[in-house]
C-alpha cells in the first residue's frame, strides 16, 4: 500500500461496542476507517467513502452480511473491494454461506487484535496488487484505443494516396492515348500516297 495514503477501512457492524474495539485496533495500526451500523448504510458508505477493505459483521437486523456482501459483488463499483466477515458462528455451515456470498476472509469474534492486524495486512496487500492491475490495463486499453486511431488514420490516409494515385494514372493514361491518336491523325495528313498514278509513271522527261 502506498506509504503516502493511509489504507481505508469500513467497519460494518450493529454494536457500538465492536465498532469501538475494532477502530482502536485499526487506527493503531496507522488505517483510516469509517463505520456503519446496518447492511444498507454500510452500501451507502462504500460509494462514497471508497474503502480498500470492508470488515462486515453478519448477524445485523433489516440487511444481514451475507446480504450486504452480495449487493457490493453485484456492483461493478465494489465487486473487488475485499470483505472480512466478522462472526460468532463458528460452524462450517455460515462460513461456506459466507464465501458464496463473496466473503474472502473471517474473524471469529471475540476478535484478536493480533490476527484482526494480519489479515487485514494480507488483504489490503492484495487489493494494492488488484488495483495496480486495474490502472495497467487502464493504460493498456488507452494505448491500444490510441494506435488504433493511429492505425485507422494511416489507413485512411493510405486509401487517400492510392486513390489519387490511380486518379493520376488514368489521367497519364487518357492524355498518352489522346497524344497518340492526335499523332496518327497527323502522320496520315502529311503523308504521300503509296503509289504514283499510271499517267505519272509514264510520262518522259
Amino acid at each position: 500500500m502506498n506509504e503516502s495514503k493511509k489504507p481505508k477501512i469500513l467497519i460494518v457492524d450493529d454494536e457500538e461496542k465492536n465498532l469501538k474495539l475494532l477502530g482502536m485496533i485499526l487506527q493503531s495500526h496507522n488505517y483510516d476507517f469509517e463505520t456503519a451500523k446496518n447492511g444498507r448504510e454500510a452500501l451507502e458508505k462504500t460509494k462514497e467513502y471508497s474503502p480498500d477493505l470492508i470488515l462486515l459483521d453478519i448477524m445485523m437486523p433489516e440487511m444481514d452480511g451475507y446480504e450486504t456482501c452480495r449487493k457490493l459483488r453485484e456492483d461493478p463499483a465494489t465487486k473487488f473491494i475485499p470483505v472480512v466477515m466478522v462472526t460468532a458462528l463458528g460452524d462450517q455451515e455460515s462460513r461456506n454461506k459466507g464465501l458464496e456470498a463473496g466473503a474472502n476472509d473471517f474473524l471469529t469474534k471475540p476478535v484478536d487484535k493480533t490476527e484482526v492486524a494480519i489479515r487485514a495486512k494480507n488483504l489490503l496487500r492484495v487489493k494494492e496488487f488488484e488495483d495496480f492491475l486495474k490502472q495497467h490495463n487502464e493504460l493498456l486499453e488507452a494505448e491500444v484505443t490510441k494506435r488504433t486511431s493511429q492505425l485507422k488514420m494511416a489507413l485512411h490516409e493510405l486509401s487517400m494516396s492510392n486513390t489519387q494515385l490511380k486518379e493520376s494514372r488514368d489521367k497519364i493514361k487518357e492524355g498518352y492515348i489522346e497524344s497518340v491518336y492526335k499523332l496518327r491523325n497527323s502522320q496520315k495528313r502529311l503523308s504521300f500516297p503509296q503509289s504514283r498514278p499510271e499517267s505519272f509513271r509514264d510520262r518522259t522527261y
